[in-house]
């Protein structure tokens, strides 16, 4: 999930020669934001580089020009022992970046009458696990916008507020899993379930192959093995229940036509792209990633004149992430099997929009 640090540390692999498989998208130019051409051998130097300095493994990455991805490729390996390159098509757990994909099936559920994002969540499904009376004001646009009160994970089995219900800002994992509750008793299944009515409702219709919030044969045939300190490590959870906050498996060319997507329908899903709650100055994650405001699933970060739109994930062993300026087009999405990584965005704004 989403940390509030940045992990700065040099963990070279020393034994590791990184390797660089193909572009399997490349339609013309790369381009940064102002419009300028990246030169691909700068940029893949750049990259390496990162990965050697920050201790990645192997990652995979596209680029968006213009509502299209005109850069697509893997680096390095999705497992070390077996000398398993990363390609683009290799999947990798997208934590936190979960998130606004659900946030997305949320508000489409919204758009069809089936949840009221104002409603309190208690009317849809009562939470016996949260002591504090007081979260029987907790309402679906409250839990996208990371405004419930709630802790991000739970250390108890109860849990307890913050805060009043929509009076601050604290990132909450739990908040998104009792949301998707929710959903699911809408849809009369169970968790376990949930992930079928996502493809019937999201990933088919917008021709999302093999985008899922469980594991599934052919994805785990694919997937990048976890890294630690240069060391495969494994979560042990249930990964065949719907987990809405850090559960969703992709790969870069999946997750990016997801963003362009998103792109494309900015009018019809605004409350993705208008900020919800200003964050404060001295918010760890304003002053760690640069975010000046959330939205309904989004972050807000201006760079110069720009306003783009954030998220960043970490699950044990990955981290991820991705930025978009929907009014270019624009954006980024990468993932990778090492833990705790952030540094790798900043290399990437560095990159693509010029920020030192």
């Amino acid at each position: 999930m989403l940390k509030h640090q940045y992990d700065h540390v040099n963990k070279p692999l020393k034994a590791l020669a990184f390797m660089l498989l193909f572009t399997i998208k490349s339609w013309g130019q790369v381009s940064n934001y102002d419009d300028k051409p990246i030169s691909i051998a700068k940029l893949e130097q750049i990259i390496t580089h990162a990965m050697d300095s920050l201790g990645v493994p192997g990652m995979s990455v596209a680029i968006i020009n213009k509502g299209k991805v005109v850069y697509c490729k893997g680096f390095g390996f999705a497992d070390i022992a077996k000398k398993k390159k990363v390609t683009a098509t290799t999947f990798f757990e997208a934590a936190s970046l979960s998130k606004p994909v659900f946030s997305y099936y949320v508000l489409t559920l919204a758009k069809e009458g089936k949840i009221d994002l104002t409603k309190p969540l208690y009317k849809y499904l009562p939470e016996p696990d949260i002591l504090d009376d007081r979260y029987k004001k907790i309402t679906a646009e409250m839990v996208l916008s990371h405004t419930t009160g709630l802790p991000n994970w739970r250390e108890t089995p109860k849990m307890e507020l913050a805060f009043a219900p929509g009076q601050g800002f604290a990132y909450s994992g739990e908040a998104y899993m009792y949301l998707a509750k929710v959903v699911a008793n809408l849809k009369n299944i169970t968790l376990w379930q949930l992930d079928e009515n996502f493809q019937q409702e999201i990933a088919h219709p917008l021709k999302l192959k093999d985008f899922h919030f469980v594991i599934t044969p052919k994805v785990g045939a694919k997937l990048a093995v976890a890294y630690q300190d240069g060391k495969p490590v494994e979560d042990k959870r249930d990964r065949s229940m719907f987990d809405p906050a850090g559960g969703l498996y992709a790969n870069a060319p999946n997750f990016a036509k997801f963003l362009i997507v998103l792109m494309n329908q900015k009018e019809s899903y605004g409350e993705m792209f208008k900020p919800f709650i200003q964050l404060p100055a001295d918010d760890p994650l304003s002053s760690l990633f640069g975010i000046s405001a959330w939205t309904l699933g989004l972050a807000e970060i201006k760079i110069g004149q720009s306003t783009n739109f954030w998220h960043g994930g970490n699950n044990l062993g990955y981290t991820s992430s991705f930025m978009i300026d929907p009014t270019k087009q624009f954006g980024y999405v990468f993932f990778t099997n090492a833990d705790q990584c952030n540094g790798m965005k900043k290399v990437f704004e560095t990159i693509l929009w010029n920020r030192n």
